[in-house]
């Protein structure tokens, strides 16, 4: 126990020691944040008090206001991780022999990256709840629920550990750096169209929908959506029939539905939780075909 701690240290001072890492996690969110803002919000925010008569305008504002926050949380644990696992790319360009000297089995390796993956995600993914909480209170006087805030902060610990392990399984197949940033700006471009974070999940065609809602990062930002913004979207939608409540939840990406069954929130951790059992497992194999020598 004592090495592998000592080699998630030594993981964690190598990111810490590269700022541009820091910087460039940290701007990309701002980037995205100043762009949905931009060119996004105010369309969203009035389609709202248009299509429900008699709508509080800031009741809107507030439920689009919590409403991205859960995705941009989900796309942050995204980032974070596959950044943080660049460290193992550079470890195995010399055969991984700084990491071989510990005397460890190639599984205790592979979840020292996990576990420095998963403590750095976390570091951003409630540094940004913890922030978008207090902008929230600031601009519209709306303090999340505290019961929300600390489940959210398990949804968060538990998404964290599947994109660690989802990120270290995708970069056993990449041999450089560079073909690893190539794949991480793609999926880092299609991601916040893959959680529903620029525009509700309902305007996509059908059949997108019934693919994308079995995105285990969708499963993550509809179960923080649900903790987040529930509260809001309750006010916002409260003269609405329950049936067209449920549609309208689905619609904007706070329940999940599939073969016309919504999932609770159990549905999702268990679903969460089994890709992550799986992919590890699929980790596990690929990691022992690969030779890593000295």
């Amino acid at each position: 126990m004592r090495e592998l701690l000592i080699l998630v240290k030594r993981h964690m001072c190598i990111y810490f020691a590269d700022k541009g890492n820091i910087i460039f996690t940290c701007l990309s969110s701002i980037i995205v944040v100043m762009l949905y803002a931009f060119f996004i919000f105010d369309t969203q925010v009035d389609s709202l008090v248009a299509a429900m008569a008699d709508t509080d305008r800031t009741e809107a504002v507030t439920f689009v206001c919590t409403w991205f926050l859960a995705g941009q949380i989900t796309l942050i644990i995204f980032g974070a991780t596959f950044n943080a696992m660049a460290i193992f790319i550079d470890d195995m360009k010399y055969n991984g022999s700084d990491v071989q000297i510990f005397p460890l089995s190639k599984v205790k390796i592979i979840v020292s990256y996990c576990i420095q993956a998963v403590l750095i995600a976390l570091l951003f993914g409630i540094g940004s709840l913890i922030i978008g909480t207090l902008l929230i209170l600031c601009q519209q006087g709306y303090l999340i629920p505290a019961s929300s805030l600390f489940a959210a902060v398990g949804v968060i610990i538990l998404g964290t550990i599947f994109s660690a392990i989802l990120a270290m399984f995708i970069v056993t197949f990449m041999k450089t750096a560079k073909s690893f940033s190539s794949v991480q700006i793609v999926l880092n471009t299609l991601m916040g169209f893959l959680i529903g974070m620029y525009i509700p999940i309902g305007t996509l065609p059908d059949f997108m929908q019934k693919i994308i809602f079995w995105n285990p990062y969708m499963s993550m930002s509809v179960w923080l959506r649900e903790l987040l913004a529930s509260e809001e979207f309750q006010q916002l939608f409260a003269k609405a029939p329950s049936l067209q409540q449920d549609q309208l939840a689905v619609f904007y990406g706070l329940r999940a539905e599939s073969f016309d069954t919504l999932w609770s929130t159990s549905d999702l951790a268990l679903f969460i939780a089994s890709i992550t059992v799986i992919i590890f497992a699929f980790l596990l194999v690929s990691f022992a075909k690969k030779r890593y020598t000295r």
